[in-house]
């Protein structure tokens, strides 16, 4: 059926237009979905901030067709090139488009839509299947891509070149997984001890790595990439004596220079097999650099990181902030969530850990939180239009006491104003073990009810 698309200055944008595409690229703009039903102001606040215009299908907006032709037909000082309104206008779209330069160049070196099993809509983001259904799936590819990790971890210890098939086979299951539904994996990740060492960190980054980079509508090589530098980023770990790396105490300035020396360690042995390309190497070189300067081994700043550096530098940090390390212990997901949004345009462009921070949820998957009730919960499920209205799997009641059963609140479903009875949300988060309650129980609960 041919779509009906009328042209509608964004000053006169209302709710319940269907905007099928833009007057630029949807790569030099915030939006990841690829034509939405505008039904919130911010939304109507970004396209002002990013378009002068948009298109609007009119099959598929719930608005009259006659207002949407009544907005086209408006006019006035915001579509007149001379007056100071559309000269600020257009000063204020130079400055965005400026600040979401990193996304608008990342993406375009990873076009959508062009490799099989990738699709360039918003359809290409949901999931195809449940949670429910993909948790024995993705529990599946962990454990696989666990054994090739062991197996790589081996040979590197002997001296051995990193296996590129061997490598890609361990990350291939994992994507297939993650495209099916990011939650599951992310989920399984998430109940992993903590203080595996460079194995367990090596598998959860690539976790991380990926959910991004489906978020982002990455290719299914460029997925591959992601994940393989999301493995390796610590292999350099491997070259660090023991006394030092597992050392429980305060390290000296000697110690920590030892430790530095991981990166470039682990530039080495990835450069030791010529199969990598530069993405992946990047992304082991530069994983401690810092946005202001202040990283290693090379002190770059800002843009002189590379983008795939500064994704890994962002994975890398929320994967050690909810580690156990010698000197502290792990801290939960929301912790860490907050943490990355404080240091975000410092240590971190403010970019990445926005899109990070969108592809995880505020509540990331797996993690233990409480309600204003007093009623605690897992998170199992994320809702991609409302990132703090995620699906819990609730444990225990106001009195911190179990549940008759484990029912599904899907808190989008309820109301969240606090006049309201009936009303949900999240105040805070937990560390795994709080209450004696260990998610993995819940997660393989939930696999046998696939």
């Amino acid at each position: 059926m041919l779509q009906k698309r009328i042209k509608v200055d964004t000053a006169n944008i209302e709710m319940g237009m269907f905007v099928a595409q833009l007057d630029r690229s949807w790569l030099e703009t915030p939006f990841i979905e690829r034509g939405f039903v505008v039904s919130k102001l911010n939304e109507i606040a970004l396209l002002r901030k990013f378009c002068t215009h948009v298109y609007v299908d009119v099959e598929r907006s719930s608005l009259p067709e006659k207002k949407i032709w009544k907005a086209h037909h408006q006019s006035g000082a915001a579509g007149d090139p001379f007056t100071e309104t559309f000269i600020r206008r257009r000063r204020e779209l130079r400055s965005a488009r400026q600040v979401h330069g990193f996304l608008g160049a990342l993406r375009k070196l990873n076009p959508v839509g062009r490799s099989r099993g990738t699709q360039a809509s918003s359809e290409g983001l949901a999931r195809i299947v449940s949670t429910r259904a993909e948790a024995p799936q993705a529990a599946a590819a962990f454990g696989f891509a666990a054994e090739r990790m062991r197996e790589i971890l081996t040979y590197v210890k002997n001296g051995y070149r990193i296996d590129i098939d061997l490598i890609k086979s361990a990350v291939d299951p994992m994507i297939d997984s993650v495209m099916r539904n990011p939650d599951a994996l992310a989920w399984y990740g998430a109940l992993r001890k903590r203080e595996d060492g460079i194995h367990s960190y090596s598998m959860t980054a690539a976790i991380w790595a990926l959910i991004l980079g489906r978020h982002l509508g990455f290719e299914r090589h460029r997925l591959q990439n992601l994940a393989m530098g999301g493995l390796l980023l610590n292999i350099g770990n491997l070259r660090i004596p023991r006394s030092v790396g597992k050392k429980d105490a305060p390290l000296t300035e000697d110690e920590h220079k030892i430790i530095r020396m991981h990166v470039d360690r682990g530039v080495e042995i990835v450069k030791k097999s010529s199969a990598f390309n530069e993405d992946v190497i990047d992304m082991v070189r530069c994983h401690h650099e810092r946005f202001d300067g202040s990283g290693y081994p090379n002190g770059l700043q800002g843009n002189d990181i590379p983008v795939y550096g500064r994704i890994a530098g962002v994975i890398d940090a929320y994967d050690a902030i909810i580690s156990c390390k010698p000197y502290r212990g792990p801290k939960c997901a929301y912790d860490a969530v907050r943490e990355l949004n404080q240091l975000s345009g410092d240590k971190f462009q403010v970019e990445v850990i926005e899109q990070f921070v969108q592809a995880l949820g505020m509540f990331p998957t797996g993690s233990l939180v409480e309600l204003n009730t007093g009623e605690v919960a897992i998170v199992i499920e994320q809702n991609r239009e409302r990132r703090l209205r995620p699906n819990l799997l609730m444990i225990l009641d106001a009195n911190k006491q179990p549940v008759s059963s484990n029912g599904i609140l899907a808190l989008a479903k309820v109301p969240e104003s606090g006049t309201n009875r009936k009303a949900r949300w999240i105040v805070g988060g937990y560390d795994a073990g709080t209450f004696d309650i260990d998610p993995k129980d819940y997660f393989f609960g939930l696999k046998g009810a696939a």
